[in-house]
């Protein structure tokens, strides 16, 4: 970043300068004797050396150093500072010109690519802060941005205060920058400039966003306006994506709604139908025979179980949707949990089902909602798979993780329904040809469940046929702050 020149004195160049030159005189008057010409060129080198290592104030110095010694040693008459030859006052006059002059430039070229170093380095800075502001998309964007600004310049202290949300993201505490003079440069467009202590108007065009507080570090206005730019382009873009991920949640809202009411009234109109026709007929053309009698009553009975299963399942996906379900965690024995799901499902065919899961595996987990989970799981392959075909339930451990997945030798799931088997109401196409009676919401349900306890759950084909799916759960509970 640009930082202001040294104005401070430093004592020990004056004597290297100085001594280096007596040192130069020394050696060519009594170690090894050369001509004026020859001592003026080494001379002028000493004045560009301390030029190009130190400044002009040195070379300076430098300089008049040499031109005494070399008036001194090498003008006669040698010994004082008598010039008695006027040509050498010309001499002497040109090496001082010459010396300064060569100095001068010495020191302008060394500025520069001071100048063009701080340039790039400034530049390589606010590349790098830019990145890791606009880079960023985590819901407090603007905050991190803030704190990974003072950590790249290496401030003290830094502060954002959005105007419009009152807020302070940072931190001016000991700073001597006080909350009036973010508000107050907020709101007039001036700037506050203390030597190391900056507040700064944060600009969107025209409009006033907020201010930024500094200390730490002196910084170009040009750095600090760049940095005040990038603040308020991220501070606006972080605004933009929270408006369109409230648009986007609206919208999914809505979507839910229609489609909750556009299945309900499908599964639920199928049933209701299958009743009244059986109603009817009891009342209107009573059956002849008790058969007939207890077929209507079965009929009536079954529809009813699916009326109440489809409004079951519809509640408790509106509930896993508006993020309204809570967690009963306790230990959990994964294998009695497996029983216990299969057993509630009533299936004749017990055979069937191959277990391998460990008898010492245990989960810190809602025992209910995490078997409902698994009992739509084993639904799914009950419906799908041949009746006399098995349906494995199998648990490995993993990385810190459980994994407990279904699976059957039914017709599979295709490769680019793998993700859409557990959107809401979707039913895929292996139920061509097959009368399989649900909802479509029984996968979207387990999903729910599964990443409500931080796990996630995925579809896969089976190897040699047939469908996996599995679920993953932490073995430990996570920790809420």
């Amino acid at each position: 970043m640009a930082e202001p020149r040294q104005t401070e004195l430093h004592p020990e160049r004056y004597a290297l300068c100085a001594a280096a030159v007596c040192g130069l005189v020394a050696v060519c008057f009594w170690i090894l004797p050369v001509n004026a010409t020859t001592v003026a060129l080494f001379m002028l080198l000493l004045v560009l050396l301390s030029a190009t290592t130190w400044g002009l104030k040195e070379a300076i110095f430098t300089s008049i150093i040499s031109v005494l010694g070399f008036n001194f040693f090498f003008l006669p008459p040698v010994g004082t500072f008598t010039i008695a030859d006027p040509e050498n006052w010309v001499a002497l006059f040109a090496f001082l010109v010459t010396a300064v002059t060569v100095s001068q430039l010495s020191a302008q070229a060394k500025r520069r690519t001071e100048e063009a170093v701080a340039g790039r380095n400034e530049i390589s800075t606010l590349y790098e802060l830019s990145r890791a502001m606009l880079m960023d998309e985590a819901r407090d964007a603007v905050r991190v941005s803030v704190t990974k600004t003072g950590q790249l310049l290496r401030l003290r202290h830094i502060a954002f205060y959005d105007a419009a949300g009152n807020l302070v993201y940072g931190s001016i505490d000991g700073s001597g920058i006080s909350h009036a003079d973010l508000v107050r440069v907020a709101e007039t467009g001036e700037t506050i400039d203390q030597g190391e202590s900056s507040v700064i108007p944060v600009r969107l065009g025209t409009h006033l966003v907020g201010s930024l507080a500094m200390q730490g570090a002196r910084l170009s206005s040009t750095t600090r306006d760049s940095i005040a730019s990038l603040l308020a382009i991220n501070y606006e873009r972080v605004r933009a994506l929270n408006r369109a991920a409230a648009a986007e949640v609206a919208r999914r809202n809505e979507e839910f709604k229609s489609s909750l009411l556009d299945g309900l009234a499908h599964d639920l109109k199928t049933p209701l139908t299958a009743i009244r026709t059986c109603v009817t007929r009891l009342i209107i053309l009573p059956p002849r025979t008790e058969e007939v009698r207890q077929e209507l009553l079965s009929i009536i009975d079954q529809e009813s179980e699916r009326l109440q299963r489809s409004i079951s399942e519809a509640i408790e996906l509106a509930r896993i949707e508006s993020q309204e379900l809570s967690l009963h965690r306790e230990p959990t024995s994964v294998a009695n949990m497996v029983w216990s799901a299969i057993a509630e499902m009533r299936d004749e065919n017990l055979a069937r089902y191959r277990i391998e899961v460990p008898a010492d595996l245990e989960l810190a987990i809602d025992a209910g909602l995490v078997r409902r989970a698994l009992m739509q799981l084993l639904e799914n392959a009950r419906k799908y798979a041949p009746p006399d075909s098995p349906i494995e339930i199998q648990a490995r451990i993993f990385d810190g993780q459980a994994t407990i997945s279904v699976l059957d030798r039914g017709p599979g799931i295709s490769p680019d329904e793998l993700e859409r088997v557990f959107e809401k109401f979707y039913r895929g196409r292996r139920q061509a040809g097959n009368k399989v009676e649900g909802t479509g919401m029984g996968l979207a349900i387990a999903k729910g469940i599964i990443e409500a306890h931080g796990g996630r759950i995925r579809a896969e084909q089976r190897q040699g046929g047939g469908a996996a799916i599995s679920f993953t759960l932490p073995l430990s509970v996570p920790v809420t702050q």
